[in-house]
């Protein structure tokens, strides 16, 4: 079991442009200045980009390349840039089947036509993939030493981290370490001890369709192992012998398809307005950690906050000053919470905190402290400065259920209200701070 990041070479965010039209390098360059995070650097001939490169190739994670130039008429450029160990993507007028050929054997990421506008739009798209791309795990699961090297190769042209396995037992156990994190499997089909459709349902078992994609491969193609594999669970299929076209076409659309779906859970489980996780997602992953804190024997507390008078903030100010207070508090809550809690917007003015792992003391003094720091506050709205406080109810008592801890938290917190805010009150207890 081995694994590579890329190149083994740790690249920095700088883009190189290579281009002699100051018109399509200033196009290339306001695109990808658009994207966040990465630098473009322009060079204008190979003579430049040989100077910026030796300035620090390792600064580049990626190049974009004019196939002519004047100081490289016949594609030299490519090689030369290849031998820094940096990723190219090449841009031409034109290209034949054979120097389309001879461009991929020399290991290039792919070839555009920048004659065409809309290729250009691939091209950043490109740029930005193989960027985000270092984030992202593959694990390749193969008996066959060589064909895991290929398919290593491959993927580092688009700056995927690599992992490999040996045999469907090997990838279980690597995907059970929590080594990676890994977003997409490439399973050979015929291995000894377990074949690829059986490892396609074990992982199938843990690992949903939105926390991870799996491609089925085979030398042996047919409709029938195709179908039986996706049915087991798999995204795609490839046959092999492939064209590498279609393996980067087919990886990259997988795992830009895991993206989409990922965003799209993550926007569910979100408040727009704050970022905090909502009541959805409390309830969800909020039970999860209920019931292993019941099973295990875990400390658990429920925190629920009401910023107090915040009608008088919307009536005074708006719902645009009242929307600036609750991202000013989310943020302030955030940054005091610990990595384990649960934050959430509970509603209107209202957060939640699930605190794992904390005692009755433990709870009340987190519980003070998040008050303290919400009064603490300084915010101005309309040029005028605006004091916060906040009332606070406290539940450590584990109750039948993660529902009946949120209403004797809320119930403490009524009385936090009702006894003169600015308060911490805990369930079946008395008046903290």
């Amino acid at each position: 079991m081995t694994s590579m990041n890329d190149t083994g070479i740790q690249r920095g965010n700088r883009l190189l442009i290579v281009e002699d039209s100051r018109a399509v390098a200033r196009l290339l360059a306001e695109r990808v200045e658009t994207l966040p995070g990465i630098e473009p650097v322009l060079a204008g001939s190979l003579a430049e980009a040989e100077a910026r490169l030796a300035q620090g190739a390792q600064d580049f994670f990626l190049a974009v390349l004019d196939l002519n130039l004047p100081d490289a008429p016949d594609g030299e450029v490519v090689e030369r840039v290849l031998a820094h160990g940096l990723p190219a993507l090449v841009l031409t007028a034109g290209v034949s089947d054979d120097e389309r050929d001879r461009l991929l054997d020399l290991g290039i990421v792919d070839y555009v036509n920048k004659g065409n506008l809309t290729e250009i739009e691939h091209v950043i798209a490109t740029v930005e993939r193989i960027h985000r791309n270092r984030r992202i795990g593959v694990l390749v699961v193969d008996d066959s030493t060589s064909a895991r090297a290929y398919l290593r190769t491959l993927l580092g042209r688009y700056g995927y981290r690599t992992l490999e396995a040996r045999d469907g037992q090997e990838a279980l156990d690597l995907l059970a370490s929590g080594t990676g994190p890994i977003h997409l499997v490439l399973c050979d089909q015929h291995m000894p001890g377990m074949d690829g459709i059986t490892l396609i349902s074990r992982i199938r078992r843990h690992f949903s369709r939105t926390e991870l994609c799996i491609i089925g491969m085979s030398n042996h193609g047919s409709g029938i192992l195709s179908a039986r594999q996706l049915k087991a669970g798999a995204n795609d299929f490839i046959t092999r012998p492939f064209l590498e076209e279609e393996f980067f076409v087919r990886v990259n659309q997988n795992v830009a398809l895991l993206e989409l779906l990922q965003e799209m859970r993550e926007n569910a489980n979100r408040d727009p307005l704050t970022r905090l996780y909502n009541r959805r997602y409390l309830a969800d992953a909020g039970e999860t950690v209920y019931q292993a804190a019941r099973r295990e024997g875990r400390g658990l507390a429920v925190i629920l906050l009401d910023l107090d008078h915040f009608k008088q903030i919307n009536d005074r100010f708006g719902h645009s000053g009242g929307d600036k207070v609750l991202v000013n508090v989310a943020d302030c809550l955030m940054a005091r919470a610990r990595r384990s809690d649960i934050l959430v917007r509970y509603g209107g003015e209202e957060f939640c905190l699930l605190a794992q792992d904390v005692d009755e003391k433990g709870a009340l003094g987190l519980a003070e402290a998040l008050r303290e720091a919400v009064g603490g506050l300084e915010l101005r709205l309309d040029g005028e400065p605006l004091a916060l406080t906040t009332s606070v109810g406290v539940n450590t008592h584990p109750g039948t259920c993660l529902e009946a801890m949120l209403e004797a938290a809320d119930e403490a917190l009524y009385r936090a209200k009702t006894s003169g805010r600015n308060r911490v009150v805990q369930a079946g207890g008395e008046t903290v701070g």
